[in-house]
């Protein structure tokens, strides 16, 4: 049987799930309009289907008369979770329907949702193209406070979400957002804004699994971020360190964000705020989360969230969620602040042994080339590495991922800045 990946994250856990689908007794094949894309492709094992994955309502027929005997179609990817649902949908194959993962995908159906359902929700409004757009974004900003965030309905990774203090600061974001008019998969994007009321509190991540109205929580985690104006995750801690109280509200109100939106399969990252004992959803992903969540998980109770996204888009049962915990985390190697506005150029990050004697420390991996251009993190696509880490207590863990990261020496080319 093959189980179709319609595109795939290039790192991490997207090429990692063609090895895994092979492990259920599955045919991996990728779905791709560019195989070139996905270096080590060729050593996957991966079969290569090469199609034009933008077009949503053709997919479907090109995958039965491309593969046939199909026990699924999923992707890892972000920004295919709706044309693999409609996909699968079509071909009679397991999945969520299609309308509720574009409702996940779009921030905007999702914020409209879930305030008709009158779960928390932070004031906000919609602008974009076809009419004055400062005049628009002025009008928004007349029933929310500032500071505001202004961010992409349909992006990823933090990318184009931004803190703003003034008006004229969420007209600029608001510009940015609204002028690009395509997604880093070439995609058009939606040249539409949201522009909410900012959410001031500690953020997490439910990672979720659910069987028809079902909805299981696989564990909560602590995201930490960037400093503003950006909202870049710097790191994640798991289990998160919470109140019985504290979880069983995230988790609530996970719950119902899920019925709301009509989500009844497979695995979730659920982004969550808690602010005086509410918790606000921030977005919903239809898919297993990435910065390497997964890989924090496994080593902290041995469950393979990625391995649950397949069993399920496959129709194959699903293991039982975990029941105990240990302290893992990751820390992402980050540019300094202090570049500011400038961009460098990477020579070499220096470190690596010292940071992986540390103990407690699994991994530390860099992710960025010599050569590249780096600058002060804006969104996830800025991270140059990480560390990975267990311990016994919270406490361990943060201090074996603080000496890791503070082993790890980034030399940068100072002659070749950007102002």
């Amino acid at each position: 049987m093959n189980l179709v990946f319609v595109e795939s994250n290039t790192t991490g856990s997207g090429m990692r799930a063609f090895a895994k689908a092979s492990a259920l007794g599955l045919t991996p094949v990728l779905a791709t309009a560019d195989p070139s894309r996905y270096d080590g492709l060729a050593a996957t094992g991966a079969r290569i289907v090469t199609c034009d994955t933008n077009d949503e309502h053709g997919l479907a027929a090109k995958l039965a008369a491309q593969v046939g005997d199909l026990a699924g179609v999923t992707t890892t990817s972000e920004f295919y979770v709706t044309t693999a649902a409609r996909a699968a949908a079509e071909l009679g194959l397991p999945g969520n329907p299609p309308d509720a993962v574009a409702a996940c995908r779009n921030k905007g159906a999702m914020r409209r949702l879930l305030a008709a359902a009158h779960l928390p929700s932070p004031v906000f409004r919609l602008v974009g193209a076809g009419r004055d757009l400062r005049t628009q974004v002025l009008f928004a900003l007349s029933c929310i406070a500032l500071p505001c965030v202004v961010k992409p309905v349909d992006d990823t990774g933090s990318l184009g979400v931004v803190l703003c203090s003034t008006a004229r600061e969420a007209v600029t974001a608001a510009e940015a957002v609204v002028s690009t008019t395509t997604n880093v998969r070439g995609q058009p994007a939606a040249r539409a804004a949201l522009v909410e009321g900012y959410l001031n509190g500690p953020e997490f991540s439910l990672e979720m699994l659910s069987t028809g109205e079902r909805h299981e929580c696989v564990g909560i985690v602590a995201k930490r971020l960037t400093s503003p104006p950006n909202f870049v995750e710097r790191g994640h801690v798991f289990p998160a360190v919470l109140a019985r109280d504290e979880s069983a509200v995230l988790l609530d109100t996970a719950r119902r964000a899920l019925d709301v939106v009509g989500i009844t399969h497979g695995v979730t990252h659920i982004e969550m705020k808690l602010i005086d004992g509410r918790g606000y959803v921030v977005e919903i992903n239809a898919r297993p989360a990435g910065g390497m969540i997964p890989e924090v998980i496994a080593r902290s109770c041995g469950f393979d969230l990625l391995d649950a996204h397949l069993r399920a888009a496959a129709g194959l049962p699903l293991r039982p969620c975990p029941l105990s915990f240990s302290p893992a985390g990751i820390a992402f190697l980050l540019a300094p602040e202090g570049l500011g506005e400038r961009e460098a150029v990477l020579r070499h990050v220096g470190g690596v042994a010292e940071a992986l004697a540390v103990p407690g420390v699994d991994a530390v991996t860099i992710t960025a080339a010599p050569g590249a251009r780096v600058r002060p993190p804006r969104s996830s696509y800025d991270r140059l590495g990480y560390a990975i880490a267990h311990a016994a207590t919270h406490i361990e863990l943060d201090l074996a991922l603080e000496r890791a990261l503070g082993s790890l020496q980034l030399l940068l080319d100072p002659t070749i800045g950007i102002p």
